[in-house]
């Protein structure tokens, strides 16, 4: 690997991963098959350093991009917005980048360990392991996810119902039976989750920030390299916790299919039940941070594992490295672990030097970068408005991957104004066509017998823990919270999609319609169950004030409502959870709020007419001198360096294809 040729050619893949990492919505996948063509003369080391290399920082670099802006550089790094960026907005986004490269590269290195010494042993555990196995570990993995609401333990399931419905969309892999497609040809191979991830997460805070005149960090305290190195240290002070994520994304990248979001909002959901302060997860944790950070490149070896040893992909970014064993004549298995050893380790250096070598790059530039978050919001605007469209558009080069985002959007926001979990849905998504493939194969190959198998049968236990254990502590801890006005009104337009979808699967074959309906029925007794929790209650008025704001996971959650004195201060949490930030969703006027929807209305339907190159510059032209108030001059400028950025490196260098316009069409 030290080699100057190959070494140099890892470089360059690394170079390569840290601009996509950073990018949302390129994503490693769609890169390394981007990538595959440059690698027919390299020899096989060669080849695994370009791309693995590659491939093996963009998770890395991804959470800088979800650090800083709240815009998931990677759908894998949507857990790492939860906590990383109320961090940012409170002034320490130094510290939350320091905790999240560091954590990542330690557990890159335990990744890689692991991966070095348990190949030969883990190839006959996973081989014990069947169908029945796999479904139990995604439906633990959910439930992971769906405890972290807490108090809101009904919302959370619901929002996983809706995930498991939307995943569902598309043609029936059993019998190819169109399911709940209306027809569109765009929908036969479901709803892609980058779209999902960029809108739920990266649009609602896009809104947010043009709702706002202020910058993102609401304080200047860590624009020095030192809150970098606090986040470092704080790293190393959680050390244990650091360890035990990187454990958590070994052992979930074991498993074919899972994926690298779930593994993460494992890690994070394991992180906040074993947090003495739970309550400050989605405000700005740094024990959040660092379990999200650590999940991501301890993954990679995990995921290796199947690959190598198997052949079996652990993801879609495997599958097309084991094309890469194709080309160049190698067959995973046995072999690789006698004949070709010094391959399976060159994999093993590949992952730990690519990433010193991106941590080491990134912590030079982390100065320059924190700085943007004191630019002020509305200047970044543009900038932002463009990495929120490309990242979902790059899903399938298609306009609908946008109209998909914004729905998105308009539920991330509605989520997050009253009090829904967002997390839920995303996994549910994720993890739907998985648990259905699972269940089908349990049933297929063991009837209802698959049930009474002992591992089965301890994975349930487990699982049932893990749901009520959470809700029994935030029983003692935390008052109930009071439901919105909108509750009930979600809940209703709920049990009226549960009873449209019940009805339409209805009439499909067994096979095709058993999870849909489960899904349904789930969906229609849940929002029921909300209904009539919500009859009888006063509604909270959703614009007063309180102290004691607590948000929990991802929302904007009020733990203590105590009505705020006319000068009184917000109540203080943990040391390292002190300020609380306003929440401009609740505070921004009609004016404001038609304002900043018409503007992001302005510039979707501009790209949708003239295209990205022509739609750009323009809306940078026009919103910086009216919207911000910017200079002419610096407007010109900053709408000539945007065109420049989607033309010389989306179209030219990344040979991206940019939204073309009906007009130009």
């Amino acid at each position: 690997m030290l080699a100057p040729h190959t070494f140099g050619i890892m470089l360059v893949g690394v170079a390569i991963g840290l601009l996509v990492g950073i990018l949302p919505g390129l994503g490693g996948a769609a890169t390394l098959a981007m990538m595959l063509p440059f690698v027919y003369p390299m020899d096989a080391i060669g080849a695994f350093a370009f791309l693995l290399g590659m491939h093996a920082v963009t998770a890395t670099t991804g959470d800088i991009t979800s650090v800083l802006f709240g815009i998931p550089g990677e759908a894998t790094s949507a857990a790492t917005v939860l906590d990383g960026y109320p961090m940012t907005r409170r002034g320490e986004g130094g510290r939350a980048l320091g905790a999240v490269l560091s954590s990542s590269l330690i557990g890159a290195v335990v990744g890689a360990v692991v991966l070095a010494i348990s190949v030969p042993v883990i190839r006959p555990l996973v081989l014990r392991l069947g169908p029945p196995e796999f479904l139990m570990l995604t439906v633990l993995g959910l439930s992971f996810i769906v405890s972290l609401a807490g108090a809101r333990l009904i919302k959370g399931f619901i929002m996983a119902g809706l995930g498991f419905l939307l995943a569902m969309v598309g043609l029936d892999p059993q019998s190819s039976i169109q399911r709940f497609t209306f027809g569109q040809l765009y929908l036969w191979e479901g709803i892609n989750v980058v779209p999902v991830v960029v809108g739920l997460f990266g649009g609602a805070e896009v809104l947010q920030l043009m709702l706002t005149r202020q910058s993102i960090a609401h304080r200047r305290a860590d624009e020095r390299l030192a809150g970098v190195m606090r986040g470092v240290r704080d790293t190393f002070e959680h050390w244990w916790l650091t360890l035990r994520a990187s454990a958590i994304g070994f052992g979930i990248g074991v498993i074919p299919g899972m994926g690298g979001a779930v593994s993460q909002f494992v890690a994070y959901a394991h992180a906040q039940h074993t947090s003495r302060h739970p309550e400050a997860f989605g405000r700005g944790s740094i024990e959040g941070v660092i379990a999200a950070g650590a999940v991501n490149n301890s993954r990679e070896g995990g995921n290796l594992i199947p690959t190598v040893a198997f052949g079996i992909p652990g993801s879609i970014s495997m599958a097309i490295l084991l094309s890469v064993f194709l080309i160049k004549g190698l067959v995973p298995g046995p072999a690789m672990l006698t004949k070709h050893l010094d391959v399976t380790y060159a994999m093993v250096w590949i992952i730990v030097l690519s990433n010193v070598i991106a941590v080491g790059v990134s912590f030079l530039f982390l100065n320059q970068l924190v700085r943007l978050t004191f630019v002020k919001a509305r200047i970044l605007v543009p900038f932002l408005m463009v990495l929120t469209a490309f990242g979902a558009y790059t899903a399938h080069n298609s306009f609908a991957d946008i109209v998909v985002m914004l729905a998105a959007t308009v539920a991330g926001v509605a989520a997050m104004t009253w009090d829904w979990p967002r997390a839920p849905l995303l996994l549910a998504l994720v993890l739907g066509d998985i648990t259905e493939r699972y269940l089908f194969l349990s049933y297929s190959l063991y009837d209802w017998r698959w049930v009474g198998r002992p591992l089965v049968l301890v994975l349930a236990v487990v699982t049932a823990a893990g749901l009520l254990w959470p809700r029994l502590r935030s029983r003692r801890d935390t008052p109930a919270p009071a439901h919105h006005r909108a509750d009930a009104i979600i809940a209703a337009g709920v049990l009226g999609i549960a009873v449209w979808a019940i009805s339409r699967a209805a009439a499909w074959p067994f096979r095709t319609a058993v999870f849909p309906m489960a899904a349904g029925v789930l969906l229609l007794v849940l929002s029921a169950a909300k209904l009539l929790l919500c009859v009888g209650r006063v509604p909270r008025a959703d614009t007063q004030p309180y102290v004691g704001r607590v948000p929990r996971a991802d929302s904007q959650q009020y733990v203590g409502r105590v009505p705020r004195a006319e000068g009184e201060g917000i109540a203080s949490g943990p040391a390292d959870q002190i300020d609380d930030l306003p929440d401009t969703f609740a505070t921004a006027s009609r004016r404001e709020w038609t304002s900043a929807i018409g503007w992001m209305a302005a510039f979707f339907l501009l790209l949708w007419l003239v295209g990205a190159l022509v739609a750009v510059p323009i809306f940078a032209l026009v919103y910086l001198t009216r919207a911000a108030g910017q200079r002419p001059l610096w407007a010109v400028v900053y709408a000539a360096a945007s065109w420049f950025f989607l033309y010389g490196l989306f179209d030219r260098a990344l040979r991206v294809p940019l939204p073309a316009g009906v007009l130009f069409r």
